[in-house]
């Protein structure tokens, strides 16, 4: 993340995982619900806006959360942070008042997409396979994950 400047707007665009997406897709009751502008489709996956801080982390604004098999799996995009380390989330299995981050995918350096933008190979952190009901062990990779700055276009609406 070093390499987009501090205090910049930014756009996150992930995948997540295609099978996995696929395959909670086929659910008749799978639910997408976005809110604070974020989208997701199917096809793009969950595209986030944001800001960078001091530190090189990036913050975004909005949350996306994905449901099947009648809540049984869910999946919670909210609060979402990329760090050097990872992309983080608001942890669901905190305790009340007691809010907690989850690591939910670590990242790897994949390759620079341009002079304003990074791209990442994600791998699935320890501790997050409990969202996926386990069906993922940690280390299974997930789709590339970039983050851009925001065209101006996107800063300015």
């Amino acid at each position: 993340m070093s390499s987009l400047p501090p205090g910049r707007p930014v756009v996150l665009e992930w995948g997540i995982r295609s099978s996995l997406v696929a395959y909670m897709a086929r659910d008749p009751r799978f639910t997408v619900e976005t809110s604070g502008g974020a989208t997701f489709t199917v096809e793009d996956g969950v595209r986030l806006a944001g800001t960078t801080d001091a530190s090189g982390t990036a913050h975004f604004e909005g949350s996306v959360v994905l449901r099947a098999h009648d809540g049984a799996l869910t999946l919670p995009l909210t609060a979402v942070q990329v760090s050097d380390t990872g992309l983080s989330i608001d942890d669901p299995g905190a305790e009340p008042g007691q809010p907690g981050r989850l690591v939910l995918v670590h990242l790897d350096a994949a390759h620079e997409g341009d002079a304003a933008a990074q791209v990442f190979a994600t791998r699935l952190a320890a501790g997050a396979d409990a969202l996926f009901m386990f069906n993922y062990l940690p280390d299974s990779p997930f789709d590339p994950l970039t983050v851009r700055e925001a065209p101006l276009r996107e800063r300015y609406c």
